[in-house]
């Protein structure tokens, strides 16, 4: 098994069955686990859809996307690891692109690349209506200190946890940057692919939106700062 996605499936019911689809349908299909809460409409949606080495985990509550991401990991088989965030979509290749980089770059921790900004997933990648992009940064520790440049669907290599322990579930928004800065702060480096291989749906309810209107974000942006300043 070479990629396994983690999908932190709550409050999700609107996407989660296109988010399983785009998934399936990927030139290197990925294993799927679904981190969801019990009993729930979305727990319900993956387990009709789910096959093979997929796994569906229920859990009792809602837990940080950190910590949904943990009990991912925790159950994944492969050697990549990507976040595939319920309202996102990827270019039926993108899976195939950044695991065949992290192949091709072995001393790279991590493989990113450029996302289109939507208003509305109808369409998927191929023919959505883009709105704007993310193009983003390049570099190491002292740039990312200044900003996040990764972007939201990242694939890195499952051994890193290994090494550095899993993302700390303490954070509401700023637990991958956390991650990242802490993975430089060893040395370990990125690849970023010049180019835009997943859709990024901007919409006023989602978690982000919530956490940047209410300081949350920066707040927790300052103290991962501060951590390894």
């Amino acid at each position: 098994m070479r990629v396994s996605s983690i999908v932190s499936a709550y409050y999700a019911e609107p996407y989660i069955e296109g988010r399983i689809l785009n998934l399936q349908q990927q030139t290197l299909r990925p294993q799927i686990v679904i981190v969801a809460q019990e009993k729930s409409v979305e727990a319900k949606i993956a387990e009709g859809m789910l096959n093979g080495e997929d796994v569906l985990i229920d859990t009792p509550d809602i837990p940080s996307i950190y910590g949904a991401w943990n009990l991912g990991i925790e159950a994944a088989r492969g050697e990549y690891i990507t976040n595939a965030n319920s309202d996102d979509r990827l270019a039926s290749y993108a899976i195939e692109f950044l695991a065949s980089a992290l192949d091709r770059n072995p001393n790279h921790a991590v493989a990113y690349a450029d996302v289109d900004i939507v208003e509305d997933l109808t369409g998927g990648f191929d023919f959505a209506w883009r709105t704007g992009y993310f193009q983003w940064a390049e570099g190491g520790f002292d740039e990312l200190m200044k900003f996040c440049f990764l972007g939201p669907q990242p694939m890195w290599r499952k051994s890193l946890h290994d090494k550095y322990g899993p993302f700390d579930a303490s954070f509401q928004s700023a637990g991958d940057y956390e991650f990242w800065l802490r993975l430089a702060a060893h040395n370990e480096t990125f690849y970023h692919l010049r180019e835009a291989l997943g859709i990024y749906l901007r919409r006023p309810d989602q978690a982000e939106a919530r956490f940047n209107s209410d300081g949350t974000a920066w707040k927790e942006i300052e103290l991962v700062r501060q951590r390894y300043s």
